[in-house]
């Protein structure tokens, strides 16, 4: 009985790790979302509304889930009280503090750094020019991060299930 009890509590173990490790790939999906929806709010507060771009990025704070949330607030926190000269250098002091927060991939990254490098740096018109193009990219980089969600997710959870199913043979 209790040789049954320890295999059932290995299948259970095996299968919970390939779910949460299929998971993970969820996560790089919802930060790739979370910074489009962050682009469109920065596009509607930086164009349409005029709003200084401190004020505007800590707007944008509230709005956010995911750790951009924090990022976005230092970055104007930091503005506020002047130790950073570009957005760009805030969200790279900021980001380098989160880093293990996020699941981004390299090419994810220098997109975001490429807007945050952009950021403030042209008129109203180039700056149209810049939210447009970093929401196409990131529209590209959500439709990628998903679908290779969809593939890992199942994979890790087959794996998951088959690796315990394995060793629950093995000791029987």
């Amino acid at each position: 009985m209790f040789r049954f009890i320890v295999i059932f509590i290995t299948f259970l173990a095996c299968s919970y790790i390939g779910f949460y490790f299929g998971e993970v790939y969820k996560y790089r999906s919802l930060e790739l979302k979370d910074f489009q929806k962050a682009v469109t709010l920065m596009n509607t507060e930086v164009l349409y509304s005029s709003t200084p771009l401190p004020v505007a990025l800590l707007n944008i704070s509230y709005k956010l889930e995911t750790a951009f949330s924090k990022v976005f607030k230092e970055i104007s926190d930091m503005l506020e009280e002047g130790e950073i000269f570009s957005v760009y250098e805030g969200f790279n002091k900021s980001y380098s503090k989160h880093k293990d927060e996020f699941n981004l991939k390299e090419g994810d990254l220098n997109i975001i750094k490429d807007f945050f490098f952009s950021l403030g740096e042209s008129g109203v018109y180039g700056q149209e020019k810049i939210f447009n193009l970093t929401s196409e990219e990131l529209k590209r980089k959500y439709l990628e991060a998903e679908e290779e969600c969809k593939v890992n997710r199942k994979m890790y959870r087959g794996i998951g299930v088959c690796v315990g199913a394995i060793i629950a043979i093995f000791f029987i």
